[in-house]
């Protein structure tokens, strides 16, 4: 790091009062997003706040320092992170920070074609791209965007392009909305380098949750109905995601079920909202402002050792009572999910 070198922090690796290690980071690079999709902004006439991003200047060396404690995995969300048109240049330039080894995108896609090779060359590493549905009109009502060709393209485009093992195609479940798609939505990915992520709708701010809506890890797979097995492959498999194959298809399906199997208790992630306050727990109202430290000219040992402070303390990352113990309930498209 270029600042305060000829010092050292008390400690080097990040491990919460849990005992977990934390190796993973997830950056919101903007809360705008160019979609309005129910579960994450709820009223799409709903104004959002002024988006006060950090600049590129700040964000690599905030990884620089989270890399130095041990973050080795960085994913950059939003809102839509390709709104971002530094993301190039800030992707090129943490792929050379020490010690990060995995740098992914989640995205709605509208744009991926667009930018795919250069943020390859970049450095990105994997990518997810959200695609909730194989019906062009049901697209339209939960993103509000007449953009499914567009997403759809995006997504061949990626896993034909051979930069990825497997492109993750994350797809929140609702019934009634686009839970009767899950067969087809299935036999689409396996026959395709895809990995489907079918995630469990969770109760958060202004999604509009309900339990009518909600369909379950165990419902989705009596839907499903494959003699799925698990996935041996251990190089991408630290995170919230199970995941599963079927037979000698290239593609995979994976679970994502925070609701009904909650996974808090292997939990290795930290969120940095756009603005720079750094989040442990995505229900948690806990919050360590990064950018104002960064703003007043705080030295690196010192918002390191505000960093150890923050994840040593219990509430920060907390693990127990689950979503419905808890009254604080998050807006997805300011914590970058």
């Amino acid at each position: 790091m270029s600042n305060d070198t000829d010092n050292k922090p008390s400690r080097t690796e990040l491990v919460d009062f849990w005992k977990r290690k934390i190796t993973y980071l997830r950056v919101s690079l903007t809360n705008r997003c160019n979609f309005r999709c129910k579960y994450c902004y709820g009223n799409p006439d709903l104004k959002i706040p002024k988006d006060d991003r950090l600049p590129n200047e700040y964000l690599i060396r905030l990884i620089e320092i989270t890399a130095f404690l041990g973050i080795n995995k960085i994913r950059f969300t939003g809102g839509e992170p390709l709104l971002r048109r530094d993301i190039i240049d800030l992707i090129a330039n943490v792929s050379s920070i020490e010690g990060i080894k995995s740098i992914g995108i989640t995205t709605n896609g509208y744009y991926l074609a667009k930018y795919l090779p250069d943020l390859a060359t970049a450095g990105l590493s994997n990518v997810n791209i959200s695609l909730d549905t194989l019906n062009k009109d049901t697209f339209k009502a939960i993103t509000g965007v007449d953009g499914f060709e567009k997403v759809y393209l995006a997504i061949e485009l990626a896993e034909q392009s051979g930069y990825f093992p497997l492109v993750k195609v994350n797809t929140v479940v609702m019934r009634s909305i686009n839970d009767m798609e899950m067969p087809r939505f299935t036999e689409w990915a396996l026959k395709r380098k895809i990995d489907l992520r079918f995630i469990e709708f969770m109760p958060t701010a202004d999604s509009g949750w309900g339990k009518n809506l909600f369909v379950g890890e165990d419902e989705m797979r009596e839907k499903i109905r494959l003699n799925l097995e698990a996935d041996p492959e251990s190089g991408d498999n630290i995170g919230p995601a199970r995941r599963y194959r079927y037979k000698d298809y290239p593609g995979r399906i994976s679970f994502i079920s925070a609701v009904s199997h909650n996974f808090c208790d292997s939990c290795n992630r930290l969120r940095l909202t756009a603005n720079g306050d750094l989040i442990g727990c995505l229900f948690g109202r806990g919050k360590l402002s990064l950018g104002n430290m960064m703003k007043k000219g705080l030295n690196n040992i010192d918002i390191m050792e505000r960093i150890f402070e923050a994840v040593g303390d219990p509430e920060f990352k907390g693990i127990r009572g689950g979503f419905f113990a808890r009254e604080h309930k998050p807006l997805m498209r300011s914590v970058g999910g």
